[in-house]
């Protein structure tokens, strides 16, 4: 090990272990940088539709239904109004409410914990099923195409 290695090694007289390094270099390696991803540009909650709309910095838009948010989904829908962007576009902060949303986690479609998005998963399912159900014809109805 040079003079220089051990040197680094030491901070304020703490040597780090190989362990800790490595540690530190993984984070340093994988650090979110707000210029280089997919940050908030802007947000606002639609009230009528109860709709969380978020506009990226790549253009893209994000329209996710209230009821699917877990941390707000049961919320009064005018308390979801003030919504301010923070953390320089990496997540999201209803005031009224003192709740956040990670961008990256909903960018993602991870709206929840693990649970809720099970339970998400199901009642998706679930709302799929009835609606096909709506659309296939009754079994005696004569078809919309009769053959000649």
């Amino acid at each position: 090990m040079t003079e220089l290695e051990r040197e680094m090694q030491e901070i304020d007289g703490v040597v780090l272990s190989a362990g800790v390094e490595a540690d530190i270099d993984y984070a340093v390696a994988h650090a979110r940088d707000p210029e280089d991803e997919e940050v908030a540009v802007a947000a606002r909650f639609d009230i009528p539709n109860r709709l969380l709309i978020v506009e990226l910095k790549t253009g893209q838009r994000l329209a996710i239904p209230q009821e699917d948010l877990q941390d707000i989904a049961r919320s009064d829908p005018f308390k979801l109004a003030e919504v301010k962007i923070v953390g320089s576009g990496t997540a999201l902060h209803f005031e009224q409410l003192m709740e956040g949303i990670d961008i990256d986690a909903m960018r993602r479609g991870i709206y929840g914990s693990e649970r809720w998005m099970a339970g998400l998963a199901q009642r998706r399912r679930a709302r799929l099923q009835r609606a096909s159900q709506l659309n296939r014809p009754a079994p005696d109805a004569p078809s919309a195409h009769p053959l000649p």
